[in-house]
């Protein structure tokens, strides 16, 4: 099997946050949070490329902190690799790739704002799979 210029089926390229939102009302937040991810991508076979874009939405119960994040991840992959393979990389692993970024930007973003940080926990994202996998659409440009 040829490999990329790294000896890797599927490379993560470049991370970027598109949108940032933090809204922080006059009540105290409360304890607890509501967290919200809203997976979707593009694929571009012709220029081996999978981008994939993943917001995400924190509150509280009070309604006193709102966060939206919108982010976006470049993924490239072997043209010749199998689609069982490759669909593992899109939905399995490049949510999980791209969370550790997201979750930094929101504990700096809070921390930051001058309210306790919003630490999340490490999260295990394979359930977003095949909410990803339905927001998926694939181009075949020439």
């Amino acid at each position: 099997m040829e490999q990329t210029e790294n000896n890797t089926s599927f490379q993560f390229r470049t991370f970027k946050i598109l949108k940032s939102i933090i809204e922080i009302g006059e009540d105290k937040p409360s304890d607890s949070y509501n967290l919200r991810f809203i997976p979707s991508a593009i694929i571009k076979k012709s220029e081996s490329c999978f981008i994939m874009t993943l917001k995400v939405n924190i509150n509280d119960d009070n309604k006193a902190i709102n966060i939206e994040i919108q982010s976006i991840g470049e993924f490239f992959f072997q043209s010749n690799i199998n689609k069982e393979e490759l669909e593992s990389y899109f939905y399995v692993n490049a949510p999980a790739i791209l969370f550790p970024y997201i979750r930094a930007y929101i504990t700096t973003l809070t921390t930051l704002s001058g309210i306790n940080p919003i630490i999340l926990p490490t999260l295990n994202l394979s359930a977003l799979g095949s909410q990803l996998k339905a927001n998926t659409t694939e181009l075949n440009e020439n």
